[in-house]
């Protein structure tokens, strides 16, 4: 039996009350037991379950939302150290500033910056943590216009290797901040808190437009030449399921009039004659709501992603369009994610993020119930990304996939071997690892 001497917290042991809740992750396809759980309600918490790892000689992994896409948050056999706990925030509206504990999920986020009428860009999904999607990049329903989530951060308190809480900016520890904006997910410390810059918001205007997939070559070709390049206040999505699975659909939020969208969307409806074509006026929380949907039932599913740095060819499109053709559950889907405006302002050795010049992401996705059903959708996601690779490059950390085999230099591309002197300078022992962390 392990001593559990020395950890603070909420300290939930494997077999004890609890535990199996504990241990779950977002996606159901992974079945993991750690020995040890440590809900952290302080930083001092995290200091002692550093020092209480070292002492027992057991690997360790950091969670926040635990939505990791391949589980690696959790770990067999040994601790994870859960932040979640640390809810702490501070707006100082007047210097557009806001001290955030890491331990926050997106959609309690939006709700808490919202009563002072502030934001941050990031992602949709309501439970994610903001340290996982923050340490990754960071995309969503704003970034064309405010940049991706990182891309906001002022500074960052980690408790490192040596258990010390330390405090990183551009003036302090700075080859490190740099390197937790894009790179920062458990491979350097444990961060605690975010300083983050905010932004004022008030109403905005969404927008969904549906086409039959017999449109998709016509959908696709049209909006890649001009969803990176619109207004800027734009930020739009194209998901297109797979044949018979469902309308493609495009979907956005514009920080504007109603009146300002239907003329930039004009010429997208004017190429490519949708079925159906909405404007709603709202305000930002009630988008961030609508975007956000119902809490569903914990899914088993396989993702991976691919960046588009040019628009797709003719050739690219009718790879694109076998693969949704041959698609073997009933939810397989791939979205287009914009980028442009903003994201690309910022150049590409800024910080560790280093997809600035892309025109969009493209995630590949499936979802299954039995598990007997796991290996052809695995498969077909593998199969895809694979006949894909010859019009796209690289792909995002947060949606992170086990399966590509050069990971490091398609998350990170020219930034890795900076990343890597950073590893080396604030984990020199390597303390913090797990299948994707920065290689020393």
């Amino acid at each position: 039996m392990v001593s559990i001497e020395g950890l603070t917290g909420r300290v939930i042991l494997q077999g004890s009350p609890g535990y199996d809740e504990a241990r779950q992750n977002y996606n159901g396809r992974f079945n993991k037991f750690p020995k040890v759980i440590v809900y952290c309600e302080v930083t001092q918490d995290v200091v002692n379950a550093i020092q209480w790892a070292r002492k027992q000689q057991l690997p360790f992994r950091v969670r926040s939302g635990g939505h990791s896409y391949e589980a690696f948050s959790l770990v067999d056999g040994g601790l994870v150290i859960d932040v979640s706990g640390l809810l702490k925030l501070q707006i100082n509206k007047e210097g557009g500033t806001a001290q955030i504990g890491a331990g926050f999920r997106l959609l309690p986020l939006y709700e808490a910056l919202w009563k002072e009428r502030v934001t941050i860009p990031s992602g949709t999904c309501p439970t994610i943590g903001v340290s996982g999607i923050t340490l990754g990049g960071g995309y969503g329903l704003l970034s064309r216009l405010l940049g991706m989530t990182c891309d906001n951060v002022l500074e960052v308190e980690m408790v490192t290797a040596q258990g010390k809480i330390i405090r990183a900016n551009d003036s302090q520890h700075s080859n490190l901040f740099w390197a937790c904006r894009g790179g920062g997910d458990g491979s350097f410390g444990v961060i605690t808190s975010f300083t983050f810059r905010v932004h004022p918001i008030e109403n905005v205007t969404r927008y969904r437009i549906t086409w039959d997939f017999a449109d998709l070559e016509k959908v696709v070709r049209y909006w890649q030449t001009w969803a990176p390049h619109t207004d800027a206040r734009l930020t739009s999505l194209l998901l297109v399921p797979a044949q018979n699975q469902g309308d493609i659909r495009s979907s956005g939020v514009f920080v504007g009039s109603e009146q300002e969208l239907r003329q930039i969307i004009r010429p997208l409806q004017d190429a490519t004659q949708p079925k159906t074509a909405e404007f709603h006026s709202t305000t930002w929380i009630e988008a961030a709501r609508l975007f956000a949907g119902r809490q569903v039932k914990q899914d088993k599913f396989k993702h991976s992603s691919a960046y588009a740095y040019e628009p797709l060819s003719d050739a690219a499109l009718g790879v694109l369009i076998h693969n949704l053709q041959t698609a073997p559950g009933t939810a397989n889907v791939i979205a287009f994610d914009s980028y442009g405006g903003s994201i690309s302002q910022v150049p590409t050795n800024a910080m560790a993020f280093v997809h600035r010049k892309a025109l969009f992401v493209i995630q590949y996705q499936s979802y299954w119930v039995k598990d007997a059903e796991a290996d052809k959708n695995i498969q077909w996601i593998e199969q895809f990304r694979k006949s894909m690779l010859p019009y796209t490059r690289g792909a995002f950390r947060d949606y992170c996939d086990s399966m590509i085999p050069d990971w490091a230099n398609a998350y990170f591309g020219e930034n890795l071997a900076r990343l890597k002197k950073v590893k080396q300078m604030y984990d020199p022992e390597n303390l913090f690892h797990f299948e994707q962390s920065i290689p020393k």
